[in-house]
Order: C-alpha cells, then sequence, then structure tokens
C-alpha cells in the first residue's frame, strides 16, 4: 500500500508541475490582451510602407508645385510660412469694423484674393478670418486704390505722393515733382503715375518694380485723366479730353512702353471717358457716358457698344473678366439692367433686373449685382443662380471666389456666402 501511495504521490507533483508552467486565461485577474500571441513586424514590410509614403507625398507636393509654379515665390512662400503655418494674424471672423472713418467704394478690393482697402486713415489689409496682415498710416487728403493680383498703389490725386504695398509689406512710400492725376499698377509691380506737366498738358511716367523710372510720354493736346497698364508692364491705355469746334471730344491712347510714338489713336466726338482697364489677356476698354468702347490691341479693331440713349448708372471693371455696365431708361436710375462684356469682347444678352444696382461684380463666370440689402448672382444668360440678404449699408461686393464675397458697408465689412 505504501508503494502504491508513493508511486501516485510522484505523479501528482510531476502534474502539478506541468500545470504550474501551463499557458492558462483568467478573465478576472489578466487582461485578454495579454496572452496574445506576438505577431512580429517584419521589418522590410515597415521600410517598404514608408518608402511607398513618401513617394506619394512627394508626388502630390510636386503636382501642386507645378500646378502653382508661377505662385511660388520667396515672398509667398516666407508668406506661407509665417501667416498659414505660424497663423501670425488669427483674427476674429467677419464682420470686422474699418479702421478709419470712411472707406470711398473705390478704395476696397482684393490683393492675393484678401481684402484691402484705403480709409481716410490708413491703407489695410485683411485675411479671410479678419486678421490684418498690415495696417498703415498715411496722410493723404484724396487717396485713391489701384490693385493687381499682389501689387497695390495707393496714391494722393491733385497731390504728389504715393505708396506701394504687396499683401504683406510696404515697398516704397514716396513722391513725384507734380501733382498726379491718375495711376496704375501691374501685377510684376511695375507701376504708371500720370502727371501734371510744366511743359506739356500732362506726362505719363512708368516705373520698373525696382522704382527706377522705365518710360516717358508727354501729352500735348488732350487734358488726361485716367490710365491703365497691361499685366506685363509694357502697354499702357490712356485717355483724356479736349475741345473742338464748340463740342467735347475724348481721346483713346495705346502706349507701347518700347515705342516713341503711340500704338493706337482713337477719338470720340461729344463722348466723356470715365475710366480705362487693360485687361490680363492683353485687349482693353474705355467707359464712357454714353458708349463703352472695347480694342483688340493686337489687331487695332475697335468695337463701340452705345447705351441707346439710356442711363450708365454704374459700371465695373476686371482685369480677368471684363466690363459690367448698369445701364437705366430713367434718369435716377430705376429698374436698371445690366450689361456684361467679358475680356474677349463678347457680350451677353441684357440682364433685366427691374431694380436699382448699387454695385457690381463678376463671380467667376456668373455676375453678381448688389441691390438694397440684397446680392443676386445671375448666369450670363440671366438666369438667377442664388442671393444672399446683405446690411442696407452695403456700397460695394468684390468677389475673390465663387463660393463667397465681401461686402462694404458704411462701418465694417462682411463675408457672405450665397
Amino acid at each position: 500500500m505504501k508503494k502504491k501511495q508513493g508511486k501516485y504521490s510522484g505523479e501528482d507533483t510531476k502534474a502539478e508541475k506541468r500545470a504550474s508552467k501551463r499557458k492558462y486565461m483568467s478573465y478576472e485577474d489578466v487582461p485578454l490582451e495579454d496572452y496574445r500571441e506576438p505577431v512580429p513586424v517584419q521589418g522590410n514590410v515597415t521600410k517598404k510602407f514608408l518608402k511607398l509614403f513618401l513617394i506619394l507625398f512627394f508626388a502630390v507636393v510636386l503636382v501642386i508645385a507645378l500646378m502653382n509654379i508661377d505662385k511660388l515665390t520667396p515672398d509667398n512662400i516666407a508668406h506661407w510660412f509665417q501667416y498659414d503655418l505660424l497663423g501670425k494674424t488669427e483674427g476674429t471672423g467677419y464682420p470686422v469694423s474699418i479702421s478709419g472713418t470712411t472707406v470711398d467704394k473705390e478704395n476696397f478690393g482684393l490683393i492675393n484674393g484678401m481684402p484691402i482697402y484705403c480709409s481716410d486713415t490708413s491703407i489695410t489689409v485683411l485675411n479671410r478670418n479678419a486678421g490684418t496682415y498690415q495696417e498703415n498710416q498715411h496722410s493723404y487728403a484724396k487717396p485713391v486704390l489701384s490693385v493687381d493680383e499682389g501689387y497695390a498703389l495707393v496714391y494722393n490725386i491733385d497731390a504728389t505722393g504715393y505708396t506701394i504695398l504687396k499683401r504683406d509689406t510696404v515697398e516704397k512710400t514716396d513722391s513725384v515733382s507734380q501733382k498726379i492725376i491718375a495711376g496704375d499698377i501691374a501685377s510684376n509691380g511695375v507701376y504708371a503715375l500720370l502727371t501734371e506737366s510744366d511743359d506739356y498738358l500732362a506726362k505719363l511716367t512708368v516705373y520698373r518694380s525696382d522704382h527706377k523710372e522705365k518710360y516717358t510720354y508727354s501729352f500735348a493736346d488732350y487734358y488726361m485723366s485716367s490710365v491703365s497698364i497691361n499685366r506685363d508692364g509694357n502697354r499702357a491705355i490712356v485717355s483724356g479730353v479736349s475741345a473742338r469746334s464748340g463740342g467735347l471730344i475724348s481721346v483713346i491712347y495705346i502706349l507701347d512702353f518700347t515705342q516713341d510714338s503711340y500704338l493706337q489713336k482713337y477719338e470720340a466726338d461729344d463722348t466723356f471717358i470715365y475710366d480705362v482697364m487693360f485687361f490680363n489677356n492683353g485687349n482693353a476698354a474705355a467707359v464712357g457716358d454714353d458708349t463703352t468702347f472695347f480694342i483688340n490691341v493686337n489687331d487695332g479693331k475697335k468695337t463701340d457698344y452705345s447705351y441707346e440713349s439710356r442711363t450708365l448708372t454704374g459700371y465695373s471693371l476686371n482685369r480677368s473678366h471684363g466690363v459690367l455696365l448698369s445701364v437705366s431708361d430713367n434718369p435716377d436710375g430705376r429698374e436698371c439692367a445690366m450689361f456684361p462684356i467679358d475680356k474677349n469682347g463678347e457680350s451677353s444678352k441684357e440682364i433685366a433686373t427691374g431694380k436699382k444696382i448699387l454695385a457690381m461684380d463678376w463671380k467667376g463666370n456668373d455676375v453678381a449685382a448688389l441691390y438694397d440689402g440684397l446680392v443676386v448672382i445671375y448666369d450670363r444668360e440671366g438666369t438667377k443662380k442664388a442671393e444672399a440678404a446683405v446690411d442696407s449699408d452695403v456700397r460695394k461686393i468684390v468677389c475673390p471666389d465663387e463660393a463667397f464675397f465681401y461686402a462694404l458697408g458704411k462701418t465694417r465689412i462682411s463675408k457672405v456666402t450665397p
């Protein structure tokens, strides 16, 4: 009997030892994941995944870079790093109060797609969240703002001072010897100032982006009033007025900065020209009180768009798109029709609104009209696509893209999505 006891006792001891080494699961004491068999990750799989990720990442970066190669300047890269990546100007959102007392609606526009305005006291650039890129005080009594993509010119009309700026910085503040009549700036930084002259009725001086003189042209027969230069900074359209046989005559010059004489010249009897514009495709236009003149500069062909005895109540010139005209059968501007002419000189059908148009702008291929407290978006055929309510004191709208627009009121700027 003892022998059997010893045999069974020895077997129990071995079983207990095996049981102590056996893996077991306890739902009360040990987490389940502690009993999962580790799955080894092969080093070459990780390396292949990382390599594939880097290839895709740099491929996307390369595609974006090629699509925006013209915008990859040192200034834009520095701007992206400081403002977009580091969030240098965050902003608290629109609407935002204007800096200063008043802003003329002509002094509100876009620089690199961001709002820029010149008030009676300062020049201010905002971002899309109402943060301030820059705000610069000025002492101009009659400031006028001109913008083309990434450059802006502010000049003091009937005085001598002017300022050149980009979105983030002031490039130059200076003055000329004669009073300024008008000015303009191109997207490459070339700018022009039309001034009075001791020996002539007016003089045009063009400066390179480094602010050195590039070209001059003097006008002896006409009192010049407006100027616009093309995006390459090598041509200008200039308009003026004179008297002939007891009547009024206007003139349009197309100047090439490589030539001593004018490239093209057009005269119009009994018409006063308000403004001119060189479009980004090289064509140009002049808006008069009874006719808008469209000029194909390459072949010299001029097309006249008469208002047919109607009153011009407003206009909007856009370098990228063309000109918008507002005309009315009523002298007080009621029941306006909007008349688009694109940068190729192609006119769409008139858009009868039945309302008084306060301001207009192109919105991609569509057009936007501002009424009292309302903005309506139309396609080129005149079909209403969208609308949005705005403050009753809004005087101008600018559309950076098709998603939204900025609205200038008397005391604040709003961002509106139709």
